[in-house]
C-alpha cells in the first residue's frame, strides 16, 4: 500500500511539473453545478442498477438475498476500494458474507462482475474507434473482445475437470469459476447480466462526458466511447490509489484536441472525486453498520 501511494503522489507531482496546480483549482472553481448535479443522479442510477446485478449473480449461484442486502454490500465496499488498486476492495465483501456464502464464492462473484465491466466497456471502445475509422486500435480492441469471448467458453466448457492439485485448493477454484460458469451456461441470465452491464457503462461514459461539459468541453458522444473505456481501463492497472494519476494522465492524452491540459486534468479529478472518494465517503455508515453486526 505504501508503494502504492508513493506511485501516486509521484505521477501527480511530474503532471504538476507541467501543468500549474493553481490553474487547475481555477476550472474546478468554475465547474457548472448543473453538469455535476446530473453527474450526480447518473451516479445513484449506477449504484442502484449495480446492486441489481450482483443480486442476480448471487441468485444464479444459489444465495437469495434481498436488493437491500446487495445495496448496502456495496455501499460498504466503497470505503476501501476508493483506496486500493484495481478496485480490489471489492473483495471485501467476501468477509462481510463470510457466515453466509463461502469466501471464494462470493470472491468469484466479483471477478465475474469484473469480467462482465471489461466485456461491456471493450465493446463500447470497439463501436466508437469503428466508427472513427481508428482500425488499428479497433483490431487490439477487438482482439481483447475475442480473449475475453474465450475466457467465458473456456470457463463453461474447459473447467469441468478436475486440477491435478490438492482437493481443497481445488474447490477453491471451481467455486471461483462457478458464477461465470453457471452464467455462460444460462443464455437468458448471461443477456441479462450482459445488459445490466452495458447499461452500467453507458450511464458512466455519459456521466464522465457531464465532467466535460462542466468544464466547458464539448464532446462527440462517439469520440467519448471509444477512448474512455480506454482511461478507465489505463486507471485500472493496479499501481495507483483509485487509479488516480494513470487515468489523468490517459485523459490528457486522449482527450488534448478537445480542451487545454488544466481542464482535461480538471476532469480526471472530477471522475476521481465522484466515482471514488464520494462514495467512498457515502459508504462509511454503510461499513460501519457491518462491522457491528459481524
Amino acid at each position: 500500500m505504501v508503494f502504492v501511494f508513493a506511485i501516486t503522489i509521484a505521477i501527480f507531482y511530474f503532471i504538476f511539473t507541467k501543468i500549474d496546480f493553481y490553474s487547475v483549482l481555477e476550472v474546478l472553481s468554475h465547474a457548472n453545478p448543473f453538469y455535476l448535479f446530473i453527474a450526480l443522479l447518473l451516479l445513484f442510477v449506477v449504484i442502484l442498477i449495480t446492486a441489481k446485478r450482483w443480486q442476480t449473480i448471487l441468485e444464479t449461484m444459489g444465495y437469495n438475498f434481498q436488493y437491500k442486502e446487495c445495496f448496502i454490500l456495496i455501499m460498504a465496499a466503497f470505503p476501501l476500494t476508493s483506496i486500493t488498486p484495481s478496485k480490489s476492495g471489492d473483495v471485501i465483501k467476501a468477509y462481510y458474507l463470510k457466515d453466509k456464502i463461502p469466501a471464494s464464492k462470493t470472491v468469484g462473484s466479483v471477478i465475474t462482475e469484473r469480467m462482465f465491466d471489461v466485456l461491456a466497456l471493450v465493446l463500447f471502445s470497439l463501436i466508437g474507434m469503428t466508427f472513427y475509422k481508428k482500425y488499428e486500435l479497433a483490431f487490439i480492441v477487438l482482439v481483447i473482445l475475442i480473449f475475453i469471448i474465450a475466457i467465458f467458453l473456456l470457463v463453461r466448457d474447459g473447467f469441468n475437470f478436475r486440477l491435478p492439485i490438492k482437493s481443497s485448493w481445488d474447490d477453491k477454484i471451481q467455486n471461483l469459476i462457478l458464477s461465470t460458469k453457471l452464467l455462460t451456461k444460462d443464455k437468458k441470465v448471461f443477456s441479462i447480466i450482459l445488459s445490466y452491464s452495458l447499461l452500467i457503462w453507458f450511464i458512466s461514459i455519459v456521466q464522465t462526458i457531464t465532467f466535460f461539459y462542466a468544464l466547458g468541453i464539448s464532446l462527440p458522444l462517439l469520440f467519448a466511447m471509444a477512448n474512455i473505456p480506454v482511461a478507465i481501463f489505463i486507471g485500472l492497472i493496479p499501481v495507483t490509489l483509485g487509479g488516480m494519476g494513470t487515468r489523468d494522465a490517459a485523459i490528457i492524452f486522449l482527450f488534448s484536441g478537445f480542451a487545454t491540459p488544466e481542464k482535461l486534468l480538471g476532469v480526471g479529478i472530477l471522475f476521481s472525486i465522484f466515482r471514488y472518494w464520494l462514495l467512498s465517503l457515502l459508504g462509511i455508515p454503510f461499513m460501519r453498520m457491518l462491522l457491528k453486526e459481524i
